[in-house]
């Protein structure tokens, strides 16, 4: 029920926006650099490359920072944090549990300095892992976002199956633009950074995620002065017909 920066599973959430807007193609390109100066901060990749040219698809399946601030740019921050909202951040969930957070998700106009870019890869922004794994769900059912339930039916004492009544459902981004993202989400697993997540004749749609975490000193770093992470893995399979999203989170990995 606590809440986490999501890191880079979130950019699947403005990649798919930007899509859904028409205002990119998984084709569209940029000339993305390993690292650039934005606001107060320089931003980077994760890893040191010369200036090349990212199609969108590129960007989401090598999970490039830059790139993916590049797409969010072309939506403006405004629309791209009501994107979020859509996607079921910065609120409880229809189920209610008891202690659920509902995360941190400002206000456009309130972000500051770097953070108004770093949200498009998920610093910034925080998420329950409930909120997180039901917005990549979203790209498996077609665009359209389900809220989550605990229970699926109820069974009487004659044995006879009362399904619960359907969750709410509302559409977030075009079926084309999820079809688009999750096909990103494949090359993610089949080519990009989650290669080892491959299982022989599944096909599996994924993204990964490695974001900062708060130590209760309240900064990224523990008590020896190391970074500390979180790192998440979302899911779900068959990728050509979604049946089962499945979110792996790690605390502090190794």
């Amino acid at each position: 029920v606590a809440a986490y920066e999501p890191g880079s599973v979130a950019k699947v959430i403005t990649i798919a926006s930007a899509l859904s807007d028409g205002l990119v193609t998984p084709e569209s390109s940029y000339l993305v650099p390993w690292r650039k100066q934005y606001y107060d901060d320089l931003l980077t990749d994760s890893h040191q490359h010369p200036d090349e040219w990212l199609s969108v698809s590129q960007i989401l399946t090598e999970s490039s920072n830059i790139g993916t601030i590049m797409v969010q740019q072309e939506m403006g921050r405004w629309r791209h944090r009501d994107y979020m909202a859509a996607f079921g951040l910065g609120q409880k969930s229809e189920l209610d549990f008891p202690g659920e957070s509902i995360g941190i998700l400002k206000q456009a106009d309130e972000l500051w300095g770097s953070e108004r870019v770093t949200v498009a890869y998920g610093q910034g922004v925080a998420s329950t892992s409930l909120q997180l794994v039901a917005a990549v769900n979203t790209i498996a059912n077609d665009g359209g976002y389900v809220a989550p339930k605990l229970v699926k039916a109820t069974v009487g004492p004659d044995g006879s199956v009362t399904d619960t009544p359907p969750s709410p459902e509302h559409r977030v981004v075009s079926e084309q633009a999820a079809t688009q993202t999750a096909e990103m989400m494949r090359n993610v697993v089949c080519t990009g950074t989650a290669t080892r997540a491959q299982v022989d004749g599944l096909s599996i749609a994924g993204k990964t995620g490695t974001a900062f975490k708060v130590a209760d000193n309240g900064t990224y770093f523990d008590d020896n002065g190391d970074r500390i992470y979180y790192a998440s893995f979302v899911v779900f399979f068959p990728a050509d017909d979604p049946q089962v999203t499945v979110l792996v989170s790690v605390d502090e990995p190794p």
